[in-house]
């Protein structure tokens, strides 16, 4: 248990380097430990309490990921070292949610997906001249392989003419097998520019839920950019080296994390920023007063009409537009969010009126990973490899036991030859295309 935070603040990783490392646990204290003071008990108290009145509650179709809300009361005591400054600790509190595509948007998205998968395909297949390049190259990789002597099991072994020139067979049946895969690599390689873009925004279009998490955070001592592609982030007041000394907020960072798109542009639009600016440089309101404000965004969130959360992609400008624009990181100081025009007003139902704020950063990694392609390329040639080594294994060994020796050995050149060793490709969710 962190010695400065107590039990019940959840302190996600994003924000651990905001808020700085916390003071040493009970056993690391060399000079032993103190209690908190009266200020220090009474401010965490309220602290969490008013954080967690600052969650933004879940409005239809965005659900809560968990019937169990965080607990906006701190169960344990502060233990810090002795010689530990006053209020050197921040406080945290965090919430999950999710949002899940109705069937016809399920329905859209993966239209989409195969529609800019098939523009992929049509980018990478080879056009005619390379095609009949391929083909000539995997004629002359055949015949250089059936060139080399045949012997079945009964015959006796190669001589070592005989053996040379089998030897000279794979060296040239190798070296064409690999002028082969060059033409299709060469080719990929050269519309990579065009299919990348593609690809991306295919895998975008996962059709599972998409899951988000909203953290805040109290008196950060830096304000740290947000890895690219995590979320938005919001924040309010300026860095506190002192953390907590001044037993007042000095500042709020929120985190908005999740898939890009206009499920966390509406969620991060529910974000009550006017309540949370007004915490800054004030006594905080007493533990009471923040029950109370829990209770009321409940009941305001229950009655709000559901936001409009459309998720379509106009498939012309699949290729070409990138997912929600991505700004840089908001300045220290200032209040900083993405919020869609179209959940302005129900996100207004269910809290306070935000003020205006400036666009933040919204690109984010899609949940799916993308497909190995690279493996799926020398998958391909230890195929090629297995079915001609099979040829010459039968021809010169003899009978089935002679293809399926042949076939294993074949296989094996075909990976080497076909392309460099690759990793194991990642592993897909359930609800990923494949």
């Amino acid at each position: 248990m962190s010695a400065s935070l107590p039990r019940v603040l959840v302190l996600p990783l994003t924000l651990a380097a905001l808020l700085g490392a916390a003071p040493a646990a009970r056993a690391d204290c060399v000079d032993g430990v103190r209690p908190p003071t009266a200020g220090e008990t009474e401010f965490i108290q309220r602290a969490q309490a008013a954080l967690v009145a600052g969650l933004p509650e879940a409005v239809r179709p965005i659900e809560r990921r968990s019937a169990n809300r965080p607990d906006p009361v701190v169960r344990s005591g502060l233990t810090m070292c002795r010689g530990t400054p006053v209020g050197a600790f921040g406080a945290s509190t965090a919430d999950g949610f999710v949002y899940r595509f109705t069937p016809e948007e399920a329905n859209a998205r993966s239209q989409q997906r195969r529609e800019l998968l098939r523009q992929v395909e049509a980018l990478e297949k080879l056009p005619p001249e390379k095609e009949a390049q391929r083909k000539e190259l995997e004629t002359q990789m055949r015949a250089a392989y059936a060139a080399a002597p045949t012997r079945s099991r009964k015959d006796p072994p190669f001589t070592p003419e005989q053996q040379a020139q089998v030897d000279r067979a794979q060296v040239e049946g190798r070296r064409l097998e690999e002028a082969m895969r060059r033409v299709e690599f060469e080719h990929r390689a050269s519309v990579k520019p065009q299919a990348d873009p593609l690809r991306a925004r295919a895998d975008e279009l996962q059709q599972g839920p998409q899951i988000f998490t909203v953290a805040l955070g109290m008196n950060a001592k830096t304000f740290e950019p947000l890895a690219p592609g995590r979320g938005q982030r919001i924040t309010f007041g300026t860095p506190s080296p002192k953390q907590s000394a001044s037993l007042q907020p000095v500042n709020i960072v929120v985190t908005v994390e999740g898939p890009a798109g206009p499920a966390r542009d509406a969620l991060a639009g529910l974000i009550d920023r006017d309540y949370l600016a007004g915490l800054i440089g004030k006594p905080l309101p007493d533990v009471a007063t923040s029950h109370k404000r829990i209770e009321s965004n409940v009941a305001r969130a229950a009655a709000a009409p559901p936001l409009s959360v459309a998720s379509s992609v106009p498939l012309g400008a699949a290729g070409a537009t990138p997912p929600s624009g991505e700004s840089a990181a908001p300045a220290a100081g200032t209040a900083t969010a993405a919020a869609a025009a179209t959940t302005g007003a129900a996100a207004g139902a269910a809290a306070s009126t935000p003020r205006a704020a400036a666009p933040a950063s919204t690109t984010a990694q899609a949940p799916c990973p993308p497909p190995n392609r690279t493996a799926s390329a020398s998958n391909d040639a230890q195929r090629t490899g297995s079915q001609v080594g099979g040829e010459v294994g039968g021809a010169v060994l003899g009978g089935g036991w002679g293809r399926s020796v042949g076939s294993a050995v074949g296989g094996a050149l075909g990976a080497l030859g076909g392309s460099k060793p690759q990793q194991a490709p990642p592993q897909q969710p359930a609800d990923c295309p494949r």
